[in-house]
């Protein structure tokens, strides 16, 4: 056998190896896909006092993680619209680094509430 052959043999038994290990790792990303929405699944089953709970012991140890880097987490309900709003704010100077919805969002969701109410009666 030539070199030349034997070099192609080397090139597709790489590219075969290469391809099994890219399957290998879209199953893996797959499998631990699925097993979220599993667990996702699972918590949306549970009573809204167990939710809570956990929700509440969720941030308390986020809170502990951010306490390093002198932020803290604040989880509140926007009082025009309803919706909960996630905050990282400097322990220090007690400004908020990140929210999530972004405060633009919010006010996006108020003005569609407003003009909601103005179309019609009552919401359902």
């Amino acid at each position: 056998m030539d070199v030349k052959a034997v070099n192609q043999i080397q090139s597709a038994l790489e590219m075969h190896t290469n391809s099994t290990e890219e399957h290998r790792q879209a199953a893996k990303k797959m499998s631990e896909q699925a097993k979220q929405n599993e667990e996702f699944e699972a918590f949306q089953k549970l009573p809204d006092k167990k939710k809570e709970e956990i929700l509440e012991d969720t941030a308390k140890k986020l809170n502990e993680k951010f306490a390093l880097f002198n932020n803290t987490l604040k989880i509140e309900i926007d009082k025009d619209t309803g919706i909960k709003v996630v905050k990282i704010v400097d322990s220090n100077t007690k400004k908020v680094i990140r929210q999530i919805p972004p405060e633009a969002m919010l006010k996006i969701a108020k003005y569609i509430d407003e003009i909601t109410g103005l179309l019609f009666d009552k919401k359902v």
